[in-house]
């Protein structure tokens, strides 16, 4: 699957191109050379575009342009999966080298490195059409990274939630099953099996309240879901019209509260009463050390109503000043403690897991 490229532009895109600012000088003067032409730093820019779109122009132009205009994807969320400890190691580094070589022969980038510390890394390197922007602008270059990391229970993939590394960790854990002798079940981090909206929240506000040492200071951000009930009518009973309920098809299935103390507010409050649960979550946390860092993470299950694909990120930390105060401004975590902060929250996250699924054992077995 090669993830498009442009292969023509009009003339108006070149020309609106060599007018952006993200072009230097230096770049303008490199592609007018390559076509032998010299041309001299006192030529206004718009005559000079002018001039370059009318020419005929192939596709090194608009690769050369569209590299330097195309965006670079934001940094994107986590979501990690369970390999056994039945799967060996050599069986999943010759499925990561046969994921590679098929990526690669799809025209994308991809190779496979074995780190010091044992991880194993799957980079991707591609292209992806963003058709909202204008000609020269929509290639995206973005970058996958998926890591296998050895554990205690045998190994963890984690990998960022978008389509593309969704795919390539499908056909990754399909080349695990492939290797291994015995059949394989991969475990990831769901609530699908659960339906009480009391305990999908709960699953949030017990994960956010220590992760390792880091403890819980302020909830800043609580996304809300309300699912809507299927209601099925059996056309053999007989209705009386009078008392029949009138349906104005008006239902809120989202909501989201921004600012300080948001999990006290009384309006959080009253949409958990009216059947509402939090299916994502923004919060700060620091170590109890004085003088310790505000670390900010998010956490969310992408498909609210079925609370599955859960996923989370590392935004950054606040540092600290000093009598209590921090930086305005968010600072990117280190690659080692962003590592190691993500591996904290896994654990977490599947502690709190099993906690819930118990719960909701109990309580259905009290129901009986």
């Amino acid at each position: 699957m090669k993830m498009g490229h442009l292969y023509s532009v009009s003339d108006k895109a070149l020309f609106d191109a060599l007018n952006n600012s993200k072009l230097t000088n230096q770049e303008i003067i490199d592609i007018f050379f390559s076509r032998g032409i010299l041309i001299s730093k006192e030529t206004k820019r718009k005559d000079l575009a002018l001039y370059f779109s009318r020419l005929t122009h192939g596709f090194h132009d608009f690769e050369f342009l569209s590299e330097i205009l195309g965006t670079y994807s934001r940094k994107e969320k986590s979501t990690s999966c369970e390999i056994p400890s039945t799967v060996k190691k050599e069986d999943v580094i010759q499925a990561a080298h046969e994921l590679c070589q098929k990526i690669n022969q799809e025209g994308n980038t991809a190779d496979t490195n074995i780190l010091p510390n044992g991880d194993i890394e799957l980079v991707v390197k591609y292209k992806k059409l963003n058709l909202d922007k204008s000609e020269l602008r929509q290639t995206v270059n973005k970058e996958a990274t998926l890591i296998i990391e050895p554990s205690k229970t045998g190994f963890t993939l984690r990998t960022p939630l978008n389509e593309d590394a969704n795919i390539w960790k499908e056909d990754l854990l399909q080349k695990i099953q492939e290797e291994t002798d015995t059949e394989v079940e991969f475990t990831e981090i769901s609530l699908e099996h659960i339906s009480d909206h009391k305990l999908r929240t709960e699953f949030f506000t017990e994960l956010i309240k220590k992760i390792g040492n880091y403890e819980l200071l302020d909830v800043t951000d609580a996304y809300v879901y309300h699912p809507k009930e299927s209601t099925s009518v059996d056309s053999d009973f007989d209705r009386d019209d009078d008392d029949e309920e009138v349906d104005f098809g008006i239902h809120i299935s989202k909501a989201s509260l921004k600012g300080e103390g948001v999990l006290q507010s009384e309006e959080l409050h009253s949409l958990y009463a009216k059947g509402f649960y939090i299916w994502r979550v923004i919060w700060r946390c620091k170590e109890p050390a004085v003088g310790s860092d505000q670390i900010e993470l998010e956490a969310q299950f992408a498909e609210p109503e079925s609370c599955t694909e859960f996923s989370y990120i590392a935004k950054g930390f606040y540092k600290y000043k000093n009598q209590g105060t921090y930086s305005k401004n968010r600072t990117t975590l280190s690659y080692s403690a962003e590592k190691d902060l993500l591996q904290k929250l896994e654990n977490k996250a599947r502690e709190t897991i099993r906690e819930i699924s118990q719960k909701a054992a109990e309580e259905g077995n009290e129901e009986d």
